[in-house]
């Protein structure tokens, strides 16, 4: 990527029929604009990574190994067929097709190159690997082959009894041949459950070719592989709650829209956000284990979406703590400069940590590196959440010292839950890390929890809990930025005057006499239904009327 650029949001801010907070350039334009950046940055990410078709590993003019060399290419997850979760597709089986090997120089095809038997491809499990492999002698020998340890000389070698086969000791081999057409194809079935990993040795004393074909593992319920299955159905029942939710929230907000503001419209991006996401993986992982092939489009458009989510929430959570909409029209030129860098570099970041959680099994990468990409995004949400808590508490209290007791509870009980939400995700993040350092084998049937599960898990209950909080009512607008006159200290200042508070006015259980009905102008009635405020010397404070305004605080 030559160049990335992140176009400021247009935004206008109403509040009041005369007064606007100007954020930026155009909504429209900023979103689309910030979209078309992201795709980018994803776009140019992606390119740093092969992608493998998944189960189904392809050699396009792959060079082979060094002489009397191996390299480990790739790790298939694989379950036997008595443990795999669903057995719609049968046996489990590894094939190996259409492959081929071309020296670099087709007049160099010769008889003796036609007989070349060095070349292998093995799978074999991860477990076994130390076990079956020595890394001083792999390649047989004339001896091995008179001592039973190996078929032929200059082939791979694996520590087995005399007698014993491959397939013994879940070893899964073929020998790729220096032909003018591929060779026919093998196909065995995986017996045990297990990581396997793509061995490609090179015992002979040719290396001057290329290797093209494919490396194909299929599991009894399709082509996902064993740690990725069980993301499938989650997302699943993840898109069905998305689903409901919007639901709830839509039928809500038609109920009383006219009560709406910005940061329950903001709940509402985050659950559509939310279901697209879920839907999104849904359709990548059905479509992987359907076909074999880890869509690019829908790999980067899934990543796109779950980054979009998660930078969208935080910087919601920020700027309301920050008091968006609450207890100020707009934020400032500064603030709001400071949130788009931090958006950008979140973006970023995020992105890079779900790209590499996504190939980090598949691809064998080292814990060094995979460590690398995740502390800055983890030491970015920590600086995020340190702002976000010093803030709430400034804007609690600012809410104190102007007696606004409701939204003071609010963002209390708000606090609380993102207190319980943190310190379950710094526990995952901390657990993570440290299920990082153990072999692979143990662990991958249950790391789609934590790289997953446990973080939607605990993202969906802050957002219901948030809702809950935050769901659209009659008196929805008294949690809005607006003037809320309150204290005994104004009172003293306006003896003669009636208050707006529906903490002191009589309630008869009619909604006209709320205090939402009597802020919004509906009159106070006395014993001969005379409203009090049309009574000489008598004022209502708080109430709307054309001499009172709740532009301003």
């Amino acid at each position: 990527v030559d160049h990335i650029s992140i176009l400021g949001s247009k935004l206008d801010v109403h509040v009041g029929p005369r007064r606007a907070c100007r954020i930026g350039q155009s909504s429209v334009d900023g979103l689309i604009a910030m979209f078309a950046s992201l795709l980018v940055v994803c776009l140019g990410l992606l390119t740093t990574f092969r992608f493998s078709d998944a189960q189904i590993y392809s050699f396009v003019n792959e060079p082979v190994p060094a002489n009397r060399s191996l390299h480990t290419l790739y790790a298939f997850y694989v379950y036997s067929l008595e443990e795999a979760p669903e057995k719609d597709a049968g046996k489990p089986f590894v094939k190996f097709s259409q492959l081929v090997a071309h020296p670099a120089h087709p007049d160099q095809l010769s008889e003796q190159v036609k007989a070349y038997e060095g070349l292998q491809l093995s799978i074999m499990r991860y477990r076994d690997f130390w076990s079956l492999i020595d890394p001083k002698k792999f390649c047989s020998t004339d001896n091995d082959v008179l001592a039973g340890r190996a078929d032929k000389k200059d082939q791979l070698q694996v520590m087995k009894k005399p007698g014993q086969t491959y397939r013994d000791v879940t070893v899964y081999t073929t020998t790729v041949r220096m032909l003018d057409t591929p060779s026919k194809d093998v196909k065995e079935f995986v017996q045990k459950t297990g990581v396997y990993i793509l061995v490609f040795s090179n015992c002979g004393a040719y290396s001057d070719a290329t290797v093209t074909g494919t490396v194909l593992v299929k599991n009894a319920y399709g082509f996902l592989p064993g740690n990725e299955y069980h993301k499938m159905p989650f997302y699943g029942w993840l898109l069905l709650t998305y689903v409901g939710l919007a639901v709830v929230w839509m039928g809500l907000s038609v109920r009383w829209w006219k009560e709406l503001f910005m940061i329950q419209n903001c709940i509402a991006a985050v659950i559509f956000f939310g279901l697209l996401e879920s839907f999104l993986w849904f359709i990548f992982l059905n479509d992987w284990n359907h076909t074999g092939l880890r869509g690019k489009f829908w790999s980067v458009l899934a990543i796109l979406f779950t980054v979009i989510k998660s930078t969208f929430s935080i910087i919601l959570l920020l700027v309301a703590s920050l008091g968006w909409g609450v207890t100020r029209p707009c934020l400032d030129t500064k603030v709001i400069w400071k949130i788009q860098a931090l958006s950008f570099l979140y973006i970023v970041l995020d992105f890079i940590r779900e790209a590499v959680l996504s190939f980090r099994h598949s691809h064998s990468l080292s814990i060094a590196f995979v460590l690398l990409c995740l502390l800055p995004v983890s030491l970015l949400n920590g600086a995020i959440f340190s702002w976000v808590f010093t803030a709430l508490s400034n804007l609690m209290e600012t809410l104190k010292e102007r007696r606004q007791h409701e939204k003071v509870a609010l963002f209390q009980k708000s606090r609380r839950i993102l207190i319980a939400a943190l310190t379950v995700a710094t526990g995952t993040m901390l657990f993570q890390i440290f299920d990082m350092s153990r072999i692979p084998s143990l662990t991958w049937k249950y790391q789609w929890l934590l790289n997953d599960g446990i973080l939607h898990a605990l993202f969906l209950f802050v957002l219901i809990a948030m809702m809950y909080l935050w769901a659209p009512n009659k008196s929805s607008q008294r949690y809005a930025y607006s003037q809320q006159i309150g204290g005994d200290d104004n009172k003293e200042e306006h003896p003669g005057a009636i208050w707006a508070d529906d903490d002191n006015l009589e309630d008869d259980g009619e909604e006209g006499e709320s205090f939402w009905a009597t802020t919004k102008g509906a009159s106070t009635l006395d014993e001969d239904g005379i409203p009090l405020a049309s009574k000489a010397g008598v004022s209502v404070i708080g109430a709307s009327s054309k001499s009172a305004s709740t532009d301003e605080v």
